[in-house]
């Protein structure tokens, strides 16, 4: 390299990892709730047991919204609500006969 040449010698850049391919949904769970008409929906990529990784992503819907998490994000989604549930609980236990309601509709 002569004096005053600048260097060609840059590596090209450097491409993030591909997307994994979508793969095929499977529905958990579909519900519409009787007594508010709250339509609720799970949705989770099909894997072989014990292969879903933080690179899935899991939906939720809820009416018109729609939720794209990781597992664990779920995950810590549903430690929430079910905290959640239990403080609402604490000030306003008359609602403990809804909670029943709704955690009994699955025999």
């Amino acid at each position: 390299m002569q004096p005053g040449d600048q260097s060609t010698s840059q590596q090209p850049p450097v491409e993030p990892p591909a997307a994994p391919p979508r793969s095929e949904m499977i529905e958990l769970l579909d519900m519409i709730w009787p007594e508010t008409g709250l339509q609720t929906r799970v949705r989770a990529p099909r894997r072989p047991k014990d292969t879903l990784s933080e690179d899935d992503a899991i939906e939720l819907q809820i009416d018109f919204l729609t939720l794209a998490l990781t597992p664990l994000e779920f995950i810590q989604l549903a430690s929430f609500l079910r905290m959640s549930i239990d403080d609402l609980l604490d000030q306003h236990p008359s609602l403990q006969r809804a909670v029943i309601n709704a955690f009994d509709l699955r025999d």
